[in-house]
């Protein structure tokens, strides 16, 4: 009898473990595989693939902000002119202009603007304000903003060294200016006038060198097409010989 009870306990618990085997397998399965969504999506902080994937929108979103930037930047900047030309101080109380018709070149400057000013006392001179029209730096161009047109200010380093004149209006004090032919400037200063051919061939450069000592640094020069004088400037040396632009 006992050995009967043995044997049926045994037989239950072989059948009971077969069962609950088997049957926790699945179970365990079927509970665990739809909750791994549930579990992971309110712990996505938490979760590696959560994690991974939050950055990764993150990413994105911040990969659209800057694109959305930088095109905007882009956009401004095509619309904006040539950086930088640069600004010049406001002067106050600058009144009339003074450079007009009759203004006249020297070997020392234009009218009241004499080489070697400041930029700011040549633009009180000048009775306005002037302009860069290349990039502001150690040596740059600048135009007037009211008063003649045709006339070009180089600033070296801070001080007024040269004007170039590109119109016909203005002359020397002597009246001689663009349009001129090389013959009559010559005769007008005799030994005075020193011609070399551009280096392009294009015509020739003359220069008037003064006679007194003092004026030794100052030239005027007159560019020809081989008969008329086409440009003109003066200024002081190094830069009154300068052919190939203000260097920055």
């Amino acid at each position: 009898m006992r050995t009967l009870m043995v044997m049926l306990l045994a037989g239950l618990t072989v059948v009971a473990v077969l069962f609950f085997g088997l049957g926790g397998g699945p179970s365990d399965e079927i509970v665990v595989l739809p909750a791994a969504p549930t579990t992971l999506a309110p712990a996505a902080t938490d979760a590696p693939t959560a994690t991974t994937t939050t950055p990764a929108a993150d990413a994105a979103s911040e990969s659209d902000t800057l694109v959305a930037v930088t095109t905007t930047v882009g956009m401004t900047e095509a619309t904006l002119p040539p950086e930088p030309l640069g600004t010049l101080a406001p002067v106050e109380g600058l009144g009339v202009p003074t450079l007009n018709a009759a203004s006249s070149v020297s070997t020392v400057g234009i009218d009241r603007i004499m080489f070697g000013m400041t930029l700011h006392d040549a633009q009180v001179a000048a009775g306005s304000q002037f302009t860069p029209i290349t990039p502001v730096g150690h040596c740059f161009l600048v135009v007037p903003e009211a008063g003649q047109a045709g006339l070009t200010f180089w600033v070296v380093a801070g001080t007024v060294e040269r004007v170039d004149v590109d119109t016909r209006t203005i002359t020397t004090r002597s009246g001689a200016g663009i349009g001129d032919t090389e013959d009559r400037i010559r005769e007008m200063f005799g030994e005075r006038i020193h011609t070399t051919a551009l280096p392009d061939g294009s015509g020739n450069l003359l220069a008037y060198i003064p006679k007194d000592v003092a004026d030794a640094t100052y030239r005027v020069m007159f560019v020809s097409n081989g008969l008329q004088i086409t440009r003109m400037w003066a200024g002081r040396l190094p830069w009154a010989e300068e052919l190939g632009g203000c260097p920055g």
